[in-house]
């Protein structure tokens, strides 16, 4: 069979795929489209770092996955592994792809999404608005009822009494248009005649999200709007299946023969790639481009090889040499190849040590570290990547490091918290990929009390009241002062343990505070422009209890070194009943919240102060 250019041929392909993909994806911005806006619900799930959009899909008689697949969203189109991939994690009660049976429920992973792309997006539910409808006039005739013309009536009356407004105005306007669109038969609304059955369009059309859409600019009702019919896209889809796309070769290099293939199994290199967000050629076979002369020929079969997002390429080999070349030699060459020798039988732990290790020499850190709000968050890694996001705006950091066991991984609300400031955790299990991170549960969220923290007086009062201690203002005091008995009065605070002391805000002057300390009773003076939490941290240190200032929390069960640390701006009271409180003034952000109320923790937050 004739073969054209190998650029043609890639066009073909994308014609012929490209199309029935688009068809079936929703429209994000629908802008002069004569086209009706129907409104769907989607629901976004979390993978590996992403919010993924999903399409929730009841499977129909003669279903079947391929057919499925290649009708819903980019993912499916650019990456199908990847798809696959994604799909089997979102939808675990599918055990067999090659198995699903009518009635079942999957979740369709459509595209990834940016933080915030959407609104709604955080809720796990978006409405998407998409073109849908090709035919106006089908749906119009869905809502109208027949009607037998009565002696006396006249078109525009009836138009009126459907549609309200007098005649010329917008909605008597529209009311006509859609009664000419559904009686054709009817040449002139001026003669008609007791008996003839006639259509008469509905006013709930009015009420449709999509009704605006059925008129253009004039006003006149649309032919047809825009948007692939479902049936002739389908259609298109399974009748013939385009080749497989040629792979590309490096920048500027000519035309790659081939066709290399990515990995359709899980073993240990496709793992290894999937985690550093690359994917594994292992079939086929790829051209590097050469100065002069042939280019390089590569067995991937031989020397399977890691894509990487940024372009970059890693050649696994478990020998000194590939395709009987050296591998300096190789990695000279071509300065976005790597070369990376691994044992025979190797681990994706061996291969991702190898292939991280490759790129110990580029701009890469260890740790990352931030603010945000009443929270310092340091993140460390084994190891960091750095590349650029889906918005190519902003970069998105990957870390990477390997786990001994399950109960090891970074708790899931940190996950996602950090994954929306552009980071994202990949904690790897060595010996085994069985194991998951913990889900977060549907719609997480904390409970947080809150004491007032207006006036220095009022944070005392609700702070006592919310511990359990007893707190008495103004209380008369009397102590011995130069010779004689001194009547005063201060605030009295009770621990509940025999200790007692008195809280003055500026009120008692000069020997008197010596003269009251000399009768026995601890007293703590209080600054004007002492802080609420430093008037906690002094209670409980002047009563001898036991808190913990700007306390660190680590996100995951496992040593330090390679963890996430978040420094809480507050102070940490623990208590004996279990009931542990954190004082904090600033808010902290909600999955940080959700993360420490896991930890047993009750936060408080208070309220009023000048940072609250």
């Amino acid at each position: 069979m004739a073969t054209g250019h190998p650029t043609q041929c890639l066009h073909r392909f994308t014609r012929r795929i490209l199309l029935p993909v688009l068809a079936f994806i929703p429209v994000f911005l629908a802008t002069d489209l004569h086209g009706a806006l129907l409104y769907k619900n989607y629901v976004v799930r979390y993978d590996r770092g992403w919010d993924i959009l999903c399409d929730p899909y009841r499977i129909r008689q003669g279903d079947w996955v391929l057919k499925i697949f290649r009708q819903k969203g980019e993912i499916a189109h650019d990456d199908f592994r990847e798809f696959l991939g994604i799909f089997q994690r979102l939808n675990p009660h599918v055990k067999d792809v090659d198995r699903i049976r009518p009635g079942q429920v999957v979740d369709i992973p459509l595209k990834k999404l940016v933080q915030g792309n959407l609104p709604g997006q955080s809720s796990g539910v978006v409405t998407i608005p998409f073109v849908m409808i090709s035919n106006p006039k089908e749906m119009i005739q869905k809502h109208t009822r027949s009607y037998t013309i009565q002696r006396g009536d006249t078109v525009s009356r009836l138009i009126a009494q459907q549609f309200g407004g007098r005649y010329g105005n917008t909605t008597y306007r529209q009311g006509l248009k859609l009664f000419q669109a559904v009686n054709p038969h009817i040449k002139d609304v001026n003669r008609i005649y007791a008996g003839q059955k006639v259509y008469m369009p509905d006013p709930s059309l009015r009420e449709q999200s999509w009704y605006e859409a059925l008129f253009d600019d004039a006003g006149n009702v649309v032919e047809r709007m825009a948007g692939t019919d479902e049936g002739e896209a389908e259609t298109e889809a399974e009748t013939e299946a385009p080749p497989p796309p040629r792979q590309q070769a490096l920048a500027a290099a000519p035309e790659a023969a081939g066709p290399p293939q990515e990995a359709t199994n899980t073993g240990p290199a496709a793992e290894a790639a999937s985690i550093v967000g690359g994917r594994l050629l292992d079939k086929g076979t790829y051209f590097f481009p050469m100065k002069q002369g042939k280019d390089f020929e590569l067995d991937l079969s031989r020397y399977p090889m890691i894509d990487l997002q940024n372009g970059s390429k890693v050649i696994l080999s478990t020998q000194d040499r590939v395709m009987n070349v050296d591998l300096p030699l190789i990695q000279s060459y071509w300065e976005n190849v790597k070369v990376v020798k691994v044992p025979e039988k190797a681990t994706s732990q061996e291969i991702l040590d190898a292939v991280l290790t490759a790129f110990s020499g580029e701009a890469t850190t260890d740790q990352l570290a931030f603010d945000d709000g009443g929270v310092a968050v340091r993140v460390s890694a084994k190891w960091i990547r750095t590349e650029a996001s889906a918005d190519g705006r902003v970069p998105r950091h990957a870390c990477i490091t390997p786990i001994l066991s399950a109960g090891e991984h970074t708790h899931a609300a940190i996950v996602r918290y950090l994954d929306r400031n552009e980071i994202v955790i990949k904690d790897i299990l060595t010996g085994g990929s069985g194991a998951t991170r913990p889900p977060l549960p549907a719609n997480a969220s904390a409970d947080v009390d809150r004491i007032d923290g207006s006036s220095q007086k009022a944070l005392l009062e609700s702070f006592a009241r919310l511990m359990g201690f007893h707190y008495s203002p103004n209380t008369s005091i009397s102590f011995p002062y130069a010779g004689i008995q001194v009547q005063a009065l201060s605030n009295l605070l009770s621990f509940g343990n025999g200790r007692e002391i008195l809280i003055d805000f500026g009120d008692l002057y000069g020997d008197a505070v010596d003269a009251i300390k000399e009768t026995g009773l601890e007293i703590l003076q209080i600054s004007v422009d002492a802080a609420p939490v430093e008037i906690i941290a002094r209670l409980m240190e002047t009563a001898g209890m036991a808190y913990t200032a700007a306390p660190v929390f680590y996100g995951a069960n496992r040593p330090a070194e390679f963890n996430t640390a978040i420094t809480v701006n507050g102070i940490l009271i623990p208590s004996d009943n279990g009931m542990n409180r954190l004082f904090v003034e600033e808010q902290i952000p909600e999955l940080i919240q959700v993360f420490i109320q896991d930890q047993g923790i009750r936060l408080v937050r208070i309220q009023g102060s000048s940072r609250g």
